[in-house]
């Protein structure tokens, strides 16, 4: 799976009208299973690359 920074932004603007107006930046990362984005200077953004398991009920 692979997340875009035009993605992550469009889904700020979307869920997060407020913070909208902060630049969306990828963080390069290696050796983990999340696309990484900052947020402006203090938020940083986590999205699983992988599909989550579910426990069984």
């Amino acid at each position: 799976m692979t997340v875009t920074a035009a993605q992550v932004t469009a889904l700020v603007a979307a869920q997060f009208p407020e913070w909208r107006h902060l630049p969306v930046r990828p963080v390069l990362s290696h050796g983990t299973v999340n696309a990484l984005f900052r947020l402006g200077d203090d938020i940083v953004l986590r999205f699983p690359l992988q599909p989550g398991r579910r426990s069984s009920p």
